[in-house]
Order: structure tokens, then sequence, then C-alpha cells
């Protein structure tokens, strides 16, 4: 709960105003059902009805502004800490590593973003309508009550107690459904992302219908959870009526022999049934805040768990380098495991790349080359060693600054859902059009562009499905071109060109890169790295070799291997 009073006293003085209107709408409440009442029994007030018609009125109005003001607060207040909340746990994902992510789960982390800061947004609303206004009703009618007489507050006390213990009887059992209903409900996200994601894949092995039946299961159990979550909550309406027309009997049935007795009156009869109304109907109010408190609770409770996670890479950067100009990039005796598997992916991994070289790794498919690349940006940490720029440890460097000088082109080339020109914008905020269309004769995208008809204002569908993947792999290129870095990483980037484009892009940015920076090539195809400077091979976790293409024929029977598959030898 402390989460949320963080984030809901942020608004002190819509919190005030919200009050200060809840004490005007319960004077008003209090005071009418008094007015009437006196009403009833005195002659005096009979023969002014104008009067007392009018005074009434006016505090109908005060309690029609109130309202109005209480909406307006509540609406704002709510709608503030739904946007805090959520932009706060999408800047603390965004500080999560590779392995933090597959640990919690995408659908997870969306469910949390979303569902659950919309279960806290009504669990707002009702804490802003109930817990001001309704303790301060409730206290209140029953001491006019005891003050007509303490008789008529006995009938009251014992009904409000039964309804108490019976609310919190189902609250502690809907506790449990919640935290079910909460699982259930990621669990089914996972597989609706994963059918809509893998859809190509799913219909392919033709299994719609196994997948079909598995999220029929889910489906299925989601909704019996439903079912019992909501039959527990409707309970209280019937139970609600049933209580108040019992306490209005046992009011009656009191005051009537009162008013035999001549101890009170029919009016003070009137007020002690309305106020026995505003009595249960704060408790309801009450009770039905807390009714929302098991899945708010449960929401609370995943939410503060995304909060809690110390993210696997530490951004800290204080006291940190700053990172001017790149000149060397050194790996020294660096190991790499994931955290759950004690098998090493990287083992002793050692070379040093200086300015101006052009370095590229070739392995067989699982052979480390991606994680290795991943180390470089921190996009994961080593488990043992170090990697050193300039001499320095790339962990004591400013964490921003040292991503902003590396040009990462990855195996999936992912564009996000905009244009073409506001997936550009992420290699560089500020580029104008003249350097993104510069750029994209170097990347061979500016022919494709140019064909299109919006040609930069192209629309990109979610993950660039509207383009091919050779289209998806040169505006990935362009992205990291504007961005001009000191290291430019190429992770198996030119796979899905064919070799005339693959040999156009690497001859045009070699030209100008060159010189300017360390360029770093992971293929699968060696006619993309033939004339790199250096070429390390890497098998099964571990460097194998390091060399020319030239010297690699002669000594290395994995890259041997490799070019004798690719028929490289004739073309040497």
């Amino acid at each position: 709960m402390k989460l949320i009073l963080k984030y809901i006293f942020k608004y002190k003085k819509l919190l005030l105003l919200n009050i200060f209107s809840f004490l005007l709408i319960i004077i008003g409440e209090l005071l009418i059902p008094y007015v009437i009442g006196e009403y009833i029994v005195n002659p005096k007030l009979k023969t002014q009805f104008i009067n007392v018609f009018l005074f009434l009125c006016i505090i109908v109005l005060m309690v029609i502004v109130g309202n109005f003001v209480i909406t307006f607060c509540i609406s704002k207040i709510a709608s503030l800490v739904f946007k805090d909340l959520s932009t706060d746990l999408f800047k603390k994902t965004q500080t999560f590593s590779f392995i933090d992510m597959q640990k919690l789960g995408v659908s997870a982390i969306v469910s949390r973003i979303t569902y659950n800061v919309y279960q806290i947004m009504n669990f707002v609303i009702a804490f802003y309508k109930t817990v001001v206004s309704m303790p301060i009703m409730l206290v209140s009618c029953f001491v006019i009550i005891y003050k007509i007489h303490p008789s008529l507050s006995y009938g009251i006390l014992a009904i409000m107690f039964c309804f108490i213990f019976i609310l919190i009887f189902i609250i502690a059992k809907n506790y449990s459904l919640s935290i079910e209903q909460h699982n259930l409900l990621e669990e089914m996200n996972y597989k609706i992302r994963s059918g809509i994601t893998g859809v190509k894949i799913i219909r392919t092995l033709n299994q719609e219908e196994n997948e079909e039946k598995k999220f029929g299961k889910i489906n299925i159990s989601f909704r019996d959870s439903i079912i019992k979550l909501f039959n527990s909550i409707l309970s209280i309406e019937p139970l609600f009526y049933f209580l108040l027309n019992l306490s209005i009997i046992i009011t009656i049935k009191l005051a009537s022999d009162l008013i035999l007795e001549g101890a009170i009156d029919i009016g003070k009869l009137y007020i002690c049934i309305t106020y026995n109304v505003h009595i249960l109907s704060s408790i309801l109010s009450f009770l039905l805040l807390f009714m929302m408190l098991p899945k708010t609770l449960v929401a609370l409770a995943k939410i503060q768990y995304l909060f809690n996670i110390k993210p696997s890479i530490n951004r800290n950067t204080i006291n940190s380098e700053f990172l001017e100009n790149i000149q060397t990039l050194e790996f020294k005796n660096v190991c790499y495991r994931h955290p759950d598997n004690s098998k090493l992916i990287l083992e002793n991994i050692n070379f040093k790349l200086k300015k101006s070289e052009i370095i590229a790794f070739v392995g067989k498919t699982g052979s480390g080359k991606t994680t290795l690349m991943n180390l470089i940006p921190r996009l994961i940490d080593p488990t043992q060693g170090i990697i050193e720029i300039n001499g320095i440890d790339i962990q004591n460097y400013d964490f921003k600054n040292l991503r902003d000088k590396i040009g990462f082109v990855s195996q999936k080339n992912i564009l996000f859902k905009g244009t073409i020109f506001s997936n550009l914008l992420f290699g560089k905020e500020n580029a104008d059009i003249e350097e993104m269309l510069e750029k994209s004769k170097i990347s061979q995208s500016y022919q494709f562009i140019q064909n299109k008809t919006h040609k930069l204002e192209e629309p990109v569908s979610e993950l660039g499905a509207n383009f091919s993947g050779g289209q998806k792999q040169r505006l990935s290129i362009t992205r990291a071109l504007l961005k001009q870095p000191d290291i430019y990483i190429f992770d198996d980037s030119f796979s899905a060109l064919d070799y005339e484009t693959d040999l156009a892009i690497r001859q045009s940015f070699l030209a100008q890169k060159k010189k300017d920076s360390i360029v770093i090539i992971v293929a699968q195809r060696l006619t993309s790295i033939l004339n790199a400077d250096q070429i390390i091979v890497l098998d099964n976790g571990k460097i194998v070799s390091i060399g020319t293409h030239k010297e690699l024929m002669n000594k290395c029977p994995v890259y041997q291997k490799i070019a004798f598959s690719q028929k490289i030898e004739e073309v040497l």
C-alpha cells in the first residue's frame, strides 16, 4: 500500500480539494434528512414551506457541485497515478538485460505494466471515494442516532458487526481466487502472444488445432476463476439489502415503543431510518473497497516485484569515465555462462582490436559469436575476465556514453511501428532528410526508399512486417550509419542480402569508415569477410585460430571446413 500512497500524495492540492468537497457533501447529506424530520413534526416550519424548500435546494445544489468536483479530482488523480506508475515501470524495464527479460517473460511484463496498473487505478478511484467520506459519515450518523435515543443505536450496531464479519470472510476467500486469476491471465497473455508471433510456424507445422486446444484449456480455467470471483462479489448485494431491511424493521420496532412512551417523535424515526441507510451504505462502500483489495494486493505484489529486481547489468555511472575516441578494444580472459547454466558459452576469449581495423568472426551455429557481440555494448556482462576500451574496463565507463559510441546491427533486424523516417531517428535523433538519404545510399537502401509511395514517410507496420528481410537489414544498417559511432558491429547483418548488394554495401561503407572506426563483422558467408584484416574463428565458445583468410586456409581445419562447404577454394 505504501507504493500507492507514494503516488497518491504527489498530488496534495487535488487531494485537499477532494477532502473539502467530501466534507460539503457529508454536511449536506446529514442536513437533508434532519431538516425533513424537523419539518414533519414542527408546525412552525410548515408555515415556512418556501423557505424550507429553498434551503433544501441550496443544500442539494451544494451536494451536486461537491460531487462534480470530486468526480473531477478522482478522475484526474487516478489517471495521473496510472501515467506515473506505468511510466516508472516502463523505465524500470529499460534497465533489464536480456537475461532479466528472459527470466520474467515479455507477456508477464506487459501484463504488469497494463492490466496490473489498471487494477491499481480502479482501486485509487474507489479509495478516494471511500476512505475520506465514509468513516466520517458512518460515525456522524451513529452519534446522531445515539443522541436521539441510545436504544435505537443497538440494533444498527449489531447489524453493522454482522455485515462486517461476513464481508471479511468473503474478502479472505477472494484473495486466493485473485492470485489464481492473475496467474491464469499472464499464462493466457503468453499463449496469445506466442500464437500471434509464431503463427507462420504453427501453420507450417499444421498445429493450429493443438494450439487452439491449449488456449481453450487456459481460457476455460480463466473463465471458471472469473465466475467464482464474480459469484462471491455479487453475493454482497442481496446480503446488503437483506441487512438494510432488517435494520429498518428493528429500528421501527424499537422506535414504535419509544413513540408510544413519548420519548421520541415520528420525525426522529424518519431521521433514524435515513441515517441507518447512510450507515449501511457507508459500510458497504468501505467494504467494497476491501473487496477490491485482494486483486489490488496481487497487482501490487507483482508490480513491486518488478521494482525490486536488481538488474543483472550494473548501470551505476557515479564517478564513471567519459569515453571520447575509441582507439582499442581488448578482451582479456573473458568467459560467459548463463546464470542458470553451469556450462560456459564463451571460454578464455583473448584478442585486441585497433582503430581502422576490420575484424571478422566466423564459426558454426552456436559457437558463441552473437554472445560475444552482446558483451561489447554491455547487453550482457562477462562471468569472468575484463573487456577494455582504451585500456579501461568498459564497466567503468558511463553506460549511455559507451552505447553512444557503438553502432550495433543485430541478427534480428527489428523495425518499430511508425515510418521509415521515425525508425531512422533511432540512430540519430536530430538527423535530417539529406543525411538519411546519404547514409541510405551507402547501405543500398536509397533505391527502394525512393520507389516507395511516401518515400521516408512510408508507413512501417509492427516489427516491419511490410518490408522484406533484405530491406529491413539495409534500413538497420542505415540506422547504425547515422549514429556515426567509433565501433561498428554487424552481427550476421548481410545474410538476407544477395552477393551483389552485400559487396556494394561493404565497398561503399569501408571506403568512408575504415579509417575512423573499428569494424566488427560476424558472418556465415565467407565472401563477406575475405578482405578483413583479421578473422577470428570460434568453435564451441573458444577461439581456435586468428589470422587472415589466406593464413587460416593454411592452418585452421575449422575454417577450412567452412570454406570448402561454401566452395571458397574455387575463388582463390
